[in-house]
């Protein structure tokens, strides 16, 4: 399927010539976003109807996914409020203005300690759990601006198609009665729910798996290097050395 993607018209040219670019992109349009910085819209509606609609919150953009582009040293002051906007504004903004709301990181994460040795690379790490698991705002890195946009337009399409009728093997998907934490590790690449379980057992916290080292990871029972990077690179963005 094709998709018309609204780009927010503050965002840089490259990134409207990516999205431009991208094979399930049939048209994009640049106009000025309530929030957020890539948007698309359910259904028929126009992109120019739907962020007219009037919510509680101000212009809401009904039936629709919002995305906030976010490099990985903007991300890390504004999560923590050293410089620039507050991201938790930004992060409600997207909530009162979209029906889902992503963050996504260009650039490698681990590199933030490094880069700026000001900076708490532990507590941008909490911050990307507390988003994801109190604002249902999912932080997810990406390495490069590419990476982004095929994340962004994937994120997109999965959201206006139908699911597909291909059925999963048994034990798969972890039922709603499931915690939360745990579905979440279910989800990262080469992760089946009984790795799940011994990552939920070891690490019952979001936080708790940003925290760990390889080590940590590798004494889990049924994780090994292969799955180990999944897990950083799901989290982090990149190999943890």
């Amino acid at each position: 399927m094709t998709l018309t993607v609204a780009v927010d018209d503050r965002e840089p040219e490259g990134v409207r010539r990516a999205v431009e670019a991208h094979p399930d992109v049939d048209r994009v349009e640049v106009r000025r976003l309530p929030a957020a910085d890539i948007a698309i819209v359910d259904g028929d509606a126009s992109v120019d109807d739907a962020v007219s609609v009037e919510g509680d919150g101000g212009d809401r953009v009904g039936g629709t996914v919002g995305i906030e582009r976010k490099t990985v040293s903007d991300y890390a002051s504004s999560a923590l409020g050293t410089t620039g906007t507050d991201l938790r504004e930004q992060v409600v903004k997207m909530a009162d203005a979209f029906d889902h709301a992503y963050v996504l990181l260009e650039g490698d994460l681990s590199e933030v300690g490094a880069r700026r040795p000001g900076l708490n690379a532990e507590a941008v790490h909490g911050t990307m759990a507390s988003y994801a698991a109190r604002h249902d705002t999912p932080v997810i890195p990406c390495s490069d601006r590419e990476r982004l946009v095929d994340v962004a337009i994937r994120l997109l399409r999965k959201h206006t198609e139908e699911p597909g009728s291909r059925p999963l093997p048994g034990g798969t998907v972890t039922g709603y009665a499931t915690p939360t934490t745990k579905r979440i590790y279910g989800c990262i690449e080469g992760i089946g729910p009984t790795t799940a379980d011994a990552l939920y057992e070891a690490f019952p916290s979001v936080e708790a798996l940003l925290a760990a080292t390889r080590d940590d990871l590798l004494a889990v029972d049924g994780v090994g290097e292969k799955r180990a990077d999944a897990i950083f690179e799901t989290l982090r963005g990149g190999r943890d050395g």
